[in-house]
């Protein structure tokens, strides 16, 4: 596995700026090594002509949009999701099929607007059961966070796996109780959203 490869992937998947030390603890490379990649991806971006680029913004890399093309990149940018409403996707995505008055239990009142966001997101649907409602994921649940399966099984898996929790197979008897399996804000990767134009000191140190 190329060293260069791991960089340029910690990179893209943080979205957000990072400090060459941050991604040495990321990638347990050595933080020299790391400033070697990065200096050697900002050139290798540039001589290919990419819209996206590798620059440096004061002691920080970021792997962006170019400003040339940031505008037009803008419009299909998925909207971003606050990290208490990212929890009670991940929760969802965990336990579901899951009844929102069980959802209830296991965050309180803030379960209608939250699942009423998600929904309006596309990101959840909400169908009748009984006298409450039964939410799933949906497809699009799947390419928003950039998982590889849209099967809710696998979400599930994928989904216990992020969180360090068992994965059971729903109606297990052993399967974890909310309160056990509730998956972290960081269980779900985070949409990668355009980051506005910024300007792009050298890719120097």
């Amino acid at each position: 596995m190329s060293e260069r490869a791991i960089v340029e992937a910690a990179l893209f998947s943080a979205g957000q700026a990072l400090t060459a030390e941050d991604l040495a603890r990321t990638t347990r490379l050595d933080v020299e090594v790391v400033k070697g990649h990065l200096r050697a991806l900002a050139r290798e971006y540039t001589a290919r002509g990419s819209a996206i680029e590798v620059g440096q913004i004061g002691s920080k890399w970021t792997m962006q949009i170019r400003s040339d093309y940031a505008e037009r990149a803008r419009t299909f940018a998925p909207p971003e999701i606050d990290r208490d409403l990212l929890k009670t996707a991940a929760l969802i995505a965990y336990h579901q099929p899951v009844l929102q008055s069980d959802l209830f239990d296991m965050i309180g009142s803030k379960v209608y607007e939250h699942t009423k966001a998600l929904e309006g997101l596309g990101l959840i649907a909400r169908k009748p059961s009984g006298r409450s409602l039964a939410l799933t994921t949906t497809r699009y649940f799947a390419e928003f966070f950039g998982l590889k399966s849209s099967n809710r099984e696998e979400i599930r898996r994928m989904m216990a796996r992020n969180a360090g929790v068992a994965y059971k197979e729903k109606g297990d008897p052993a399967e974890p109780s909310p309160d056990e399996s509730a998956p972290s804000p960081e269980a779900l990767p985070p949409p990668a959203p355009v980051p506005a134009p910024q300007t792009v000191a050298s890719a120097s140190g």
